[in-house]
């Protein structure tokens, strides 16, 4: 039975790729790998291999070939599993996760130079007596 499935939703997925276009192919591709799949939320569905992922990327094709936007697609995935469903958080956080942690570091090693360098030049000189 499990086995029919699978044929069924291959045979479905390759159905809605024989309709789309080479610019609907690779929306549905770069949409297939913004989204997990939802039964072990640790791979992009583009990867995956499991049944869940096989009908989403089906259900992708089918939706680009229908002409919805990518933001309508990720809308409805978003409504259906939340926003766990992405593999990027919305709302241009990864901007700060990227640029914070080398101005931290850098900022850390100039005060660690800056302190080192006045420590050298504190210490007392030796007496020339």
């Amino acid at each position: 039975m499990r086995k029919r499935l699978t044929v069924a939703i291959l045979v479905l997925a390759s159905a809605a790729l024989a309709e789309l276009t080479d610019a609907g192919k690779t929306r549905a591709a770069a949409l297939q790998r913004v989204l997990l799949a939802p039964c072990c939320w640790s791979e992009p569905v583009a990867a995956h291999g499991s049944e869940v992922a096989l009908e989403m990327r089906a259900e992708i094709n089918r939706l680009v070939v229908e002409g919805k936007s990518d933001r309508e697609i990720l809308d409805y995935y978003k409504g259906r599993y939340g926003m766990r469903i992405l593999i990027e958080p919305e709302g241009g956080r990864s901007f700060w996760m990227h640029l914070v942690p080398p101005i931290v570091i850098l900022a850390g090693c100039g005060w660690v130079i800056f302190l080192i360098h006045r420590w050298i030049q504190r210490r007392p000189q030796p007496s020339a007596g």
